[in-house]
């Protein structure tokens, strides 16, 4: 045992590198001065591990949009393309310092970046980094990986919205391997088609979007107070995104109309009366458990009349309607970065539900369950022995002031939106989580960590 150094491993996740200024990362050069950083933070007895843990290249922030590159020599050209952006070079810079210096770096899969497990494009961010095979694990098969008693995984699982299609993936990349066409398609997940169908088109208006991270019906909601003209374009994401949770309760053995968090047990969906009270018929019609209801058919009776665009609203410098301005205000309040939810003590949702519930099924093998996707940085457990950890974001965010989504506070929120669209309010994260596991495999400390500015 003499010989079997400290594992000291730094976890980071949702980098979102790819795609042209602004990016959803505008401060590569701080990722890539941390990256390198890392050796000298060792002690004598630890060797180093860095994990990237999901969303590292985000191939639907590239030119095309396409939920899927399903073509590997257009994947591939995505991952040259960018890292050879003179944007994020420092980056891959960095690790291909860190892998010649002998350290371990690893790679797991997020929702974003699913091209990285064809061969082809593996074989190019390799090349990229000046790595082999054997230089770089790759967790390419939905498999969490396990250092020790810590537990590491994306954490889109637990998220229906934005599942991987794993069987598919899986599926597609031994055939490619061998040189054959894949013999199925990949399903997508609906959170991926709405980004292609609806979000990419929305970009040049309002640059901020992809920062919002908005998710699930609140996303149909908030777009349709941005731009009623959206209503006539939504009926595929409707469909695709009803029949998505449809699939996953009925695949699972659960009844239409339950939604169904790996986490946890099978619930309804709880009823959100403010946001009732502000969307009506709309509201009540994404909540229905009906296959045949679309959200494009409910949005579409809720604002037929409605003309102008938000962006269009902001640009003249006039007054939002107030019952639009009230539909924004509570979808934002329900989905932002406010100025508590990015607290390490927040809420964790199911991602939170699903780390303890792995824990105790694994009667003391796993200490500590490690996840990102989110970007919310979270932390449940003592200082230095959390029991689950969430590594955040290298992203930009949009941090609303709290006050300006209370109740009433139109007059506030219309001048926050009007900065917004404006080009400002965006501000950097940078949060990773730092492990010390012993030889043992025992975690002897873990830590979630802010990287200050220097």
């Amino acid at each position: 045992m003499s010989g079997i150094k400290v594992r000291r491993v730094f976890v980071i996740s949702d980098l979102h590198l790819g795609g042209q200024p602004p990016t959803m990362m505008s401060t590569p050069g701080r990722l890539a001065a941390f990256i390198e950083s890392l050796p000298s933070r060792l002690q004598s007895d630890e060797r180093l591990e860095l994990v990237i843990n999901g969303d590292f290249v985000d191939f639907l922030a590239i030119d095309p949009c396409e939920a899927w590159t399903s073509t590997p020599v257009s994947a591939r050209e995505k991952l040259l393309k960018t890292a050879s952006a003179s944007t994020f070079t420092p980056v891959f810079t960095a690790l291909a310092s860190l892998v010649a210096r002998s350290h371990r770096l690893t790679i797991l899969l997020g929702n974003h970046d699913l091209e990285l497990a064809i061969p082809v494009v593996r074989d190019a961010l390799l090349d990229a980094i000046g790595a082999t095979p054997h230089q770089v694990h790759c967790v390419f098969d939905g498999s969490a990986y396990r250092i020790g008693g810590a537990l590491i995984e994306h954490g889109n699982r637990y998220d229906t919205a934005n599942e991987n299609d794993w069987d598919g993936l899986r599926t597609i990349a031994s055939a490619l391997s061998r040189g054959e066409s894949p013999p199925v398609a990949l399903r997508v997940s609906a959170g991926s088609f709405l980004v292609e169908k609806v979000v990419a088109g929305l970009k040049p208006r309002y640059p901020f979007i992809e920062l919002l991270h908005p998710q699930g019906e609140l996303l149909a909601l908030l777009l349709a107070a941005f731009e009623p003209a959206l209503i006539f374009d939504l009926p595929k994401v409707g469909r695709v995104s009803r029949a998505n949770r449809l699939q996953n309760s009925n695949a699972r053995g659960t009844q239409p109309g339950h939604t169904y968090a790996v986490a946890a047990t099978v619930t309804e969906p709880p009823v959100d009366e403010e946001v009732r009270l502000a969307f009506g018929t709309a509201y009540d019609g994404l909540m229905m458990a009906s296959e045949q209801v679309s959200v494009s058919d409910v949005l579409l009776a809720a604002w037929n009349a409605r003309q102008d665009s938000l962006s269009e609203i902001l640009t003249r410098g006039e007054d939002i309607p107030q019952n639009r301005i009230e539909q924004i205000r509570v979808a934002m309040r329900r989905m932002l970065l406010d100025d508590t939810s990015d607290r390490v003590d927040g809420d964790t949702q199911q991602y939170g539900l699903a780390a303890r519930r792995i824990i105790e099924s694994s009667e003391g093998a796993i200490e500590v369950v490690l996840m990102g996707h989110t970007h919310l940085p979270r932390q449940v457990g003592p200082a230095r022995r959390p029991t689950y950890i969430n590594t955040g974001s290298w992203t930009d965010v949009i941090r609303v002031p709290h006050a300006v989504l209370e109740p009433g506070q139109h007059v506030e929120l219309q001048r926050f939106l009007a900065q917004l669209h404006g080009g400002g309010l965006r501000t950097a994260m940078a949060t990773y989580a730092d492990l010390r596991i012993d030889r043992d495999g025992h975690v002897s400390s873990a830590a979630l960590v802010e990287l200050k500015e220097s």
